[in-house]
């Protein structure tokens, strides 16, 4: 038999930063870019960076949460006005001609309000985009609805608009940083 000469075994170790697996052979960890080999102040600097690009994060989170839980607001108040106009037009033919389509819109606005949780971004454009629309078509509806209320509408606008922006942030910031 010959002597064949087997390779040794590469030992994993943990990234001090991310705690995936790295060989001894590489220079930085491939997940996130630590400095495995650099000196003590590169991967210091390199910690208290992530640290901060956290601490970021965790802000834009809270923003796009606060504008999540405004489309399940938005759910509430569609819910609510399809009660009252139910009790208003409870005589009339045509009731759910009323309330139906508020039924409808505060189901959306529910849906889009628990995806906003996996896909933000998309959510809160969408539910943003829904908002202007309905609001829109009640305009032409009838005129005198653009200035009832106007103040809790551009609100509503903002939050939205304001999650938008964050959404936005969150992902610029993980695509810079290399964070899945």
């Amino acid at each position: 038999m010959e002597n064949e000469v087997t390779p040794l075994p590469q030992t994993n170790t943990l990234c001090a930063a991310c705690y995936s697996a790295v060989t001894n052979d590489d220079d930085y960890c491939a997940n996130c870019g630590y400095p495995l080999k650099g000196s003590e102040f590169d991967q210091k600097t390199f910690i208290a960076v992530r640290n901060n690009v956290d601490i970021d994060l965790d802000v834009f989170h809270k923003k796009v949460q606060k504008a999540g839980n405004t489309l399940y607001y938005l759910s509430g108040l569609f819910v609510f006005f399809s009660i009252i106009l139910f009790f208003q037009k409870k005589d009339d033919v045509d009731v759910l001609a009323y309330v139906v389509p508020n039924l409808i819109l505060a189901i959306l606005f529910l849906a889009l309000g628990g995806y906003s949780r996996k896909k933000p971004l998309a959510c809160l454009v969408c539910g943003l985009c829904l908002y202007v629309i309905v609001q829109v078509l009640m305009i032409i509806n009838d005129p005198v609805a653009i200035v009832s209320g106007i103040i809790f509408k551009i609100a509503i606008i903002v939050y939205l608009i304001s999650g938008i922006k964050s959404a936005i942030e969150i992902e610029k910031i993980k695509k810079e940083n290399n964070i899945a």
